[in-house]
């Protein structure tokens, strides 16, 4: 094991600069889903920018090691600065991803998911539920996006409401089956939910909303639909206290963090910039009809994934020893945004996930080490299929020009595309 820096404990004004700066910003923004206009308003005051160039200084300040920040009533915060750190810590499980704080969000909607189960249940319903259903490869993903790319505009504008309703109707019909498609209703009471976690503990629990979407749920997940991810959970074998169920509403929140994922994608993908154009040309990512490859496809949606992490904290808390003697108790804050650009960089780098560039470190865009997201492979090629299909049949042009290095916090509500048919 690599040699351990001790932790430097930050000054009571260095303290409230990271309260003000880091924290209160990703909290007003939303960290279960997004307030459209909080990440306006960060974008215009370039929050994130200044959060990243805030930790630079206290790296500077107080070396490479992570930094120690007191919490008010809760003890001690610990940030890791350095990639050593960051992966020595998610590949420790004396820190554990069911956090007090990630508890009292998650709980207002999946109570039994997988990025709140404590240590004794973790691989039970990780490997022997989770990982099983989402790499069954029973989901016809490709020819799913295909027909909901399909309904988007051919000319005209694309805007973040049609897309996000498209994909919406491509993560139930995936999860839950065909059935699903037009079921709205389940997504808005999710939604109601998810705004509700924006507020964890701070907020109480509206059980008649969720009784309502967990019979609304249960009544698609015994359908079993063949195809779709409720049938691959009916023919899995799981233990009582495993909770299979109560996995799904996680599935159908991790596909709408692929939205956002997937609508940035397209706009490093559709840039008219001469380097990207060159780099692409180079790598002869290009198919016949101009569509990138699939392989550029799913670097474009995991560099969207680095650039602009869709979750701007990864929190882990301490339940046993570990290399730094933490107390019990501790929370670990890895700041995203900080993480996945401080050593690959701001500027877009699809070869990091192409071919060699898969050794060089790339940041944490779907977590890491034990708990690191199962269903990463799959949102992944949904996203990847739905802009693949989506592309061939149209050009595209964003409404914003992004020019390396990229933006810190990129507004994906205000952005548009300009559609037209593609020549034949």
């Amino acid at each position: 094991m690599p040699t351990i820096t001790r932790p430097a404990r930050v000054t009571a004004a260095e303290s409230l600069a990271v309260a003000a700066t880091l924290v209160l910003p990703a909290l007003a923004q939303g960290v279960v889903v997004r307030r459209p206009s909080m990440v306006r308003l960060a974008a215009l005051s370039r929050a994130e920018d200044r959060a990243i160039r805030l930790l630079r200084r206290l790296r500077a300040a107080h070396g490479d090691g992570p930094l120690l920040v007191p919490v008010p009533g809760r003890g001690w915060a610990m940030l890791p600065l350095s990639s050593r750190d960051v992966r020595a810590v998610l590949e420790d499980r004396a820190f554990s991803p069911a956090s007090v704080d990630k508890r009292g969000a998650l709980a207002h909607f999946q109570p039994d998911g997988v990025l709140i189960t404590t240590e004794r249940d973790l691989r039970d319903r990780r490997r022997a539920l989770n990982e099983q259903v989402l790499h069954t490869g029973g989901v016809p993903v490709a020819g799913i996006a295909a027909e909901e790319a399909a309904t988007l505009p051919r000319q005209g504008t694309l805007t973040w409401p049609l897309f996000h309703a498209a994909h919406w109707r491509l993560a139930r019909r995936v999860v839950l089956g065909d059935g699903a498609r037009r079921d709205v209703t389940l997504t808005r009471q999710l939604d109601r939910l998810r705004r509700d976690a924006n507020w964890a503990w701070l907020r109480g629990q509206r059980t008649d909303v969720r009784n309502a979407f967990q019979r609304r749920l249960a009544a698609h997940l015994a359908r079993a639909e063949p195809g779709s991810l409720a049938g691959e959970l009916a023919r899995t074998e799981a233990a009582a206290d495993v909770h299979a169920e109560g996995q799904v509403p996680h599935w159908l929140f991790a596909y709408d963090a692929g939205a956002m994922a997937a609508y940035r994608a397209l706009a490093l993908l559709t840039t008219p910039t001469s380097r990207r154009d060159q780099d692409s040309q180079d790598r002869g990512a290009a198919g016949e009809a101009g569509v990138p490859e699939p392989d550029l496809l799913r670097a474009a949606v995991l560099e969207s994934v680095r650039l602009w992490p869709t979750t701007l904290a990864i929190l882990r808390e301490v339940t046993g020893p570990n290399p730094w003697d933490l107390p019990a108790g501790t929370t670990v804050v890895i700041h995203s945004p900080y993480v996945n650009r401080e050593e690959p960089g701001g500027s877009y780098r699809p070869e990091l996930w192409l071919g060699g560039g898969r050794d060089t470190w790339a940041g944490v865009p779907f977590s890491g080490g034990f708990a690191r997201c199962p269903g990463e492979d799959l949102v992944v090629s949904t996203s990847a299929a739905l802009l693949g299909a989506f592309l061939r049949e149209r050009e595209v042009r964003p409404s914003v020009t992004l020019e390396n290095p990229m933006p810190v916090t990129f507004d994906h509500f205000r952005l548009r595309f300009t559609i037209k048919a593609a020549k034949r």
